[in-house]
């Protein structure tokens, strides 16, 4: 007797999670969509090492469209901090959602620059 198909799962399949990539002054947006966990996040790795992988990066990472990040998510974003930090750029994550804020400081992740919309991060402010 069988308990369970062994067949991987195709990822359309998968809850969506998906990234949309764009300019904005001398920053790249990395926006992020959807549920971001153990199961999405690898798709979602492949946008922000491209985006933190250049020289002197300036990511900002919007998680407003995010609507369930568990700690797949916040090692996603701290690597990226990491890895933008290591290439003389920076991170900076945008969120306008309480519980999103919460899990941020309540994971000390809150000494990434944090501001509610893409027109308060410090990289947007100093180009307006």
């Amino acid at each position: 007797m069988q308990l369970h198909d062994s067949r991987p799962l195709p990822s359309t399949d998968l809850p969506g999670a998906h990234a949309r990539c764009f300019p904005r002054g001398r920053a790249t947006v990395v926006e992020l969509h959807g549920e971001i966990d153990v199961f999405t996040v690898g798709r979602l790795t492949v946008d922000l090492d491209t985006a933190t992988g250049r020289p002197v990066p300036h990511v900002i990472v919007d998680l407003r469209p995010v609507s369930f990040m568990d700690s797949s998510g916040l090692h996603l974003l701290n690597r990226a901090h990491h890895r933008a930090r290591a290439r003389s750029g920076g991170l900076e994550l945008v969120s306008d959602q309480p519980h999103i804020r919460q899990l941020l400081r309540l994971t000390a992740l809150d000494h990434i620059p944090l501001s509610a919309t893409l027109d308060d991060t410090p990289v947007c402010m100093a180009h307006q």
